[in-house]
């Protein structure tokens, strides 16, 4: 048993425009009936989350109504430079997007990801491959100033994904499905 989540990271977004672009997509979110306008204690990690609107079916592959019963069933907007992992038990590891090369590489992982907050996260250079690459790059992490994190809900329908990243102002959006 657990709670599952999924972001949908504007990796893209400079910390300047963060704060517009998760304001937006919130206003965009609940004109859309997608969420609720009122914010209430259904999300972790933050202290308060929207919940799933009268038209949450249309963000979604197979809508279940199981959803609306359950205590963590929100949505929570988030602007701030944040790291998003697959959270317990899995194997999310940072791989090279070239080779897929991960683990034995940890150690400069770490060292490029801890500039992330004040500025923009390092460079790696990949064991395996010896290609050098921005961290951010990575998979499947995803490193964002803007995004939107949705508890426990059912798949994400492709066309919903693509038109957040239309309304983050057509930037590259990355999607991290995880457990906690």
């Amino acid at each position: 048993m657990g709670d599952y989540f999924q972001v949908i990271a504007d990796v893209d977004a400079g910390g300047d425009e963060a704060p517009r672009l998760a304001a937006g997509l919130l206003t965009w979110l609940v004109a859309a009936g997608i969420v609720g306008a009122e914010r209430t204690d259904c999300v972790l990690g933050a202290p308060l989350g929207n919940p799933p609107g009268p038209r949450y079916e249309s963000a979604v592959t197979a809508p279940d109504e199981r959803l609306r019963t359950r205590w963590t069933n929100g949505v929570e907007v988030f602007a701030g430079a944040t790291v998003v992992d697959a959270g317990q038990g899995a194997d999310d590891d940072p791989r090279c997007p070239h080779c897929e090369t991960g683990d034995p590489q940890w150690d400069a992982v770490q060292a490029a990801i801890a500039p992330w907050p004040a500025g923009r996260p390092g460079d790696v250079t990949c064991v395996g491959c010896g290609r050098t690459t921005p961290v951010g790059d990575w998979v499947p992490w995803a490193f964002a100033r803007v995004g939107v994190r949705f508890w426990n809900w059912p798949p994400l329908r492709a066309e919903f994904v693509h038109e957040t990243a239309r309304r983050l102002g057509g930037h590259r959006v990355r999607v991290v499905d995880g457990k906690l």
